[in-house]
C-alpha cells in the first residue's frame, strides 16, 4: 500500500516522535504523570509547511518499571508502552483512519540495553518542575554529542530501555532527529494513581512490522 505525500510526511513525524519518546524513564516506586513541552529550534526547509503538525506536548504515565507515553498528533494519537520487568513493549499509532501497532521484542530490549551510549557528566545544574537537575551529554559511537540532558537523581531510569546507565531521569533534553532539532522540558511532575490497564494493548489495532511502515512511506 502506498500513501500520499502528505501522509508520508506524517509518517516521518511519527518516526520522529518514536525516537523522541524512547528517551524517557521512570523511577523506583514512582507512580504518576510527567508532562513535557516540546520546542523546535531548527526545522528543514522542506518540512516547514508541516510545522503546525509537529507535536507540542508529550505525557508519560509511570508505575514501577512500566511506562506509557502518549502524544497527540494532528492526524491521530501515538502510544508507546514499555514493560522493563518482562522486557517487552509496543507502539500504537492512529494515522489517517488506520490503527496500527508495532511490537518491541525482548531481544530488541536486551540489545538496546547492552549498547548503552557513552555519557559524560558535567557540573552545570538547574531546577526543573521543582526537581534539582544536573547536566550530562550522551555521545554516539564516534564520540559525537548526540543529546544534551538535564536529569534529576530524585527519579531513576528504570522503566525504559534507552539511556541505560544514566544516573537519573531526564527532565530536559535536546536532540536532532530527521533533521529536526528540538528541546523537551518537563513542565509538571505529578504523583498520582495509574491503572494497570494503562499498559495493556488496545482493541482494534492491526499488528505491523517496521518494514511494513517503511513500505507505507514508499521505502524498502
Amino acid at each position: 500500500m502506498k500513501i500520499s505525500t502528505n501522509i508520508k510526511s506524517y509518517f516521518v513525524l511519527v518516526l520522529l516522535a518514536i525516537s523522541c519518546n524512547s528517551y524517557l524513564f521512570a523511577q523506583e516506586n514512582f507512580e504518576g504523570k510527567i508532562v513535557y513541552k516540546i520546542a523546535y529550534t531548527d526545522i528543514p526547509e522542506q518540512m516547514k509547511s508541516f510545522e503546525s503538525m509537529l507535536p507540542k506536548e508529550l505525557a508519560i504515565l509511570i508505575k514501577g518499571n512500566k511506562s506509557r507515553i502518549e502524544q497527540d498528533q494532528m492526524m491521530g494519537k501515538n502510544v508507546i508502552v514499555s514493560d522493563m520487568d518482562n522486557k517487552i513493549g509496543f507502539i500504537e499509532m492512529e494515522m489517517a483512519g488506520q490503527k496500527m501497532r508495532m511490537n518491541v521484542s525482548t531481544e530488541e530490549f536486551k540489545n538496546s540495553i547492552e549498547s548503552a551510549p557513552n555519557i559524560e557528566y558535567l557540573d552545570e545544574t538547574k531546577t526543573i518542575a521543582g526537581y534539582p537537575c544536573k547536566k550530562a551529554v550522551m555521545k554516539d559511537e564516534s564520540g559525537t554529542v548526540a543529546m544534551t540532558i538535564f536529569y534529576t537523581e530524585k527519579i531513576s531510569n528504570k522503566a525504559q530501555k534507552e539511556f541505560a546507565g544514566l544516573k537519573g531521569f531526564p527532565l530536559q533534553y535536546s536532540m536532532t532527529q530527521q533533521g529536526i532539532s528540538m528541546e523537551m522540558i518537563a513542565e509538571s511532575v505529578t504523583k498520582q494513581s495509574v491503572p494497570d490497564g494503562s499498559f495493556s494493548k488496545s482493541d482494534g489495532y492491526n499488528d505491523i512490522t517496521e518494514a511494513d511502515l517503511k513500505k507505507m512511506m514508499g521505502g524498502r
